[in-house]
């Protein structure tokens, strides 16, 4: 009798327990999802993928009308610094399309973007599927509870009073999608590390996945539908790496030209009128990804091409 009556109670503490933590979080809302985020400045602690799907249920449509897509060579944009523009970055380290279609689905769910910038490279379609379990529902209801929302709340911690400024800087993300990743990804010299992909055979796989092929087709068509603006740009690579795969970019880039023809405006920043800046290697960090410097001319360059930016 004794030991129904402690199962009774130790259950009844359990749910107790159970409920209080989920009224806790339901109330603290570290992504926006259950309450308005209109005005709100919401930042990214831990986990990237998820923190962004997340953040596009509400957030994200909620307080921006463009977005940035792309894998991690865009990621480290900062729309911030563009006066005028509510535009976030919802690229992410390692995204594939599977996965950036997943999160601007989520974000187009709520309202329509009048703009989106889209990095092109061939790692965007390479491959298909998920890399991550963050990336789904189950990661949604997550947020009233988990292992992974407390881990974000440790961190969101240890990034606010600066306790370990040299592994989680309180600045790698900020409320506008920016990831400054740069100090965690240059292993090398610059100059070193193009040395060591141009010894590569396979340092630039333009090879296009066919699931991924239609995945990517049915993001333009879907935007396209929408009427929402594409301002697509084939991202600026390190002069000797781009020379060395001139023949198959060429072609990555004709096709992605064929898809994109009447639905976007498409620039190329490998051509000879940008020679000045991939043969500037002060403009990286490593073989591909953007230092501080190119960073700060790219964005701004990409929308005056586009005439979205007056001088």
């Amino acid at each position: 009798m004794e030991a129904k009556k402690f199962f009774a109670r130790s259950l009844l503490f359990s749910t107790a327990t159970i409920v209080v933590l989920i009224v806790i979080n339901f109330q603290i809302d570290l992504y926006g999802l259950f309450h308005s985020t209109k005005g709100k400045s919401i930042s990214i602690f831990d986990d990237e993928r998820g923190s962004k799907y997340l953040l596009a249920h509400r957030y994200v449509p909620e307080n921006f009308d463009s977005y940035i897509l792309g894998p991690s060579l865009s990621a480290n944009i900062n729309p911030k610094e563009i006066p005028g523009f509510k535009m976030y970055n919802l690229s992410m380290m390692g995204a594939n399309i599977t996965e950036q279609k997943a999160v601007l689905e989520k974000a187009l769910e709520h309202s329509t973007p009048k703009l989106i910038i889209l990095c092109l490279h061939p790692y965007l379609t390479a491959d298909q599927g998920m890399k991550t379990e963050s990336i789904s529902q189950q990661y949604f209801y997550g947020a009233l509870g988990s292992v992974s929302l407390y881990k974000a709340y440790a961190f969101a911690l240890i990034r606010n009073l600066n306790l370990m400024p040299a592994k989680f800087p309180g600045d790698q993300f900020n409320d506008y999608g920016y990831n400054n990743y740069n100090k965690f990804m240059q292993q090398m010299p610059v100059r070193d590390k193009i040395k060591q992909q141009l010894e590569r055979k396979d340092a630039v796989k333009t090879a296009i996945d066919s699931v991924a092929w239609i995945e990517f087709n049915e993001v333009i068509n879907e935007c396209f539908d929408r009427k929402i603006q594409i301002v697509a740009y084939f991202h600026p690579l390190p002069f000797p790496l781009y020379d060395k795969y001139r023949e198959p970019l060429t072609h990555y880039k004709e096709t992605m030209e064929n898809a994109l023809s009447g639905k976007a405006i498409v620039m190329d920043f490998n051509t000879s009128n940008y020679e000045f800046f991939t043969k500037d290697f002060s403009n990286y960090i490593d073989h591909g990804h953007l230092s501080e410097k190119g960073q700060v001319f790219l964005l701004p360059e990409i929308l005056k091409q586009a005439d979205l930016l007056k001088d």
